[in-house]
């Protein structure tokens, strides 16, 4: 009896030497996981090994790849709840990045962002296709390839000196919206083709200032580098009405006469209407011209 109380006894306090060899084992366990922790997140988040420090902007036409670069790298300065810093990759939110970068950029389309790691950021960025200038009531918005109004023009920066693009003015004074389609896509097109066909059918130069007394008309006058005016509308192709007013001004208007011209209608199919200074308009039927003029014809491009 007093050998089996014994070995019961032995057994007993081997246990507990065990269970106690277990607990020891997974305190010291629990001790290296939150240390390795602590060291993983400390070389992580603090000490540098993910900070972003290159930021690589493809895709530019016309802005300025360094001043995009130098806006990111000022929002990436300080830190989230005081101690994070912003310029760890790992924090860097896609979406809201995109959406920042946008609305400083108005001519920026679209971005993808692309996380290298452990510490670049590559932005590629497309433009938006600048198409005109819209004025109403005063003030003037750039319209897109699309025919959305997407930001104030500002006549000092860089997008206005760098484009030349064309102004048109809606004379009903309709109101703008940024953020909303203003124009037609055919529409816009019409209005971009204008000044090269009429200048390379009729040799006729026009200005960038185009004015339209109401848009939904979609009807556009512009104005000849001479003075007088040119009424269009886009129901009739751009090259159809260049060739219209190239044989009306061979056949109706003289040398002399052109300095006196006020404008010349074209918005009529088949017919041109036109007006000389202090007289009435004048109807006349219209001829398409062909593409060679009789010798003796008078004498193009002055008009």
């Amino acid at each position: 009896m007093k050998t089996k109380n014994k070995h019961h006894w032995a057994r007993e306090n081997k246990q507990r030497e065990v269970k106690k060899t277990k607990v020891i084992r997974n305190v010291l366990a629990k001790i290296l996981a939150i240390l390795f922790l602590g060291v993983a997140v400390y070389s992580f988040v603090f000490a540098g090994f993910l900070k972003i420090d290159n930021i690589e902007v493809t895709g530019l036409e016309t802005l300025d790849k360094e001043e995009v670069r130098s806006y990111v790298n000022e929002g990436l300065k300080g830190n989230y709840l005081e101690f994070i810093p912003k310029n760890n990759i790992l924090f860097i939110n896609k979406k809201v990045f995109k959406n920042k970068i946008k609305s400083e950029f108005k001519k920026i389309e679209s971005i993808t962002v692309k996380k290298v790691f452990p510490s670049k950021v590559v932005l590629d960025i497309e433009e938006r296709d600048l198409m005109l200038m819209l004025c109403s009531k005063g003030e003037c918005f750039f319209v897109d390839k699309l025919g959305n109004a997407y930001a104030r023009v500002d006549f000092d920066s860089e997008e206005v000196r760098q484009n030349k693009l064309v102004k048109l003015i809606d004379e009903s004074g309709k109101d703008v919206h940024i953020g909303r389609r203003v124009l037609r896509e055919d529409f816009l097109r019409y209005i971009s083709s204008l000044a090269q066909e009429i200048e390379r059918v009729s040799h006729i130069e026009i200005t960038k200032d185009y004015r339209s007394r109401s848009l939904i008309s979609e009807e556009v006058i512009v104005q000849t580098t001479k003075g007088w005016d040119i009424y269009l509308s886009s129901a009739f192709p751009a090259e159809k009405s260049a060739r219209i007013l190239k044989t009306f001004l061979n056949k109706q208007i003289s040398l002399r006469e052109a300095s006196e011209l006020e404008y010349v209608d074209l918005r009529s199919e088949n017919k041109v209407f036109y007006r000389m200074k202090g007289d009435g308009a004048v109807e006349e039927e219209s001829e398409e011209g062909s593409d060679e003029e009789e010798e003796g014809e008078k004498e193009e491009g002055d008009v």
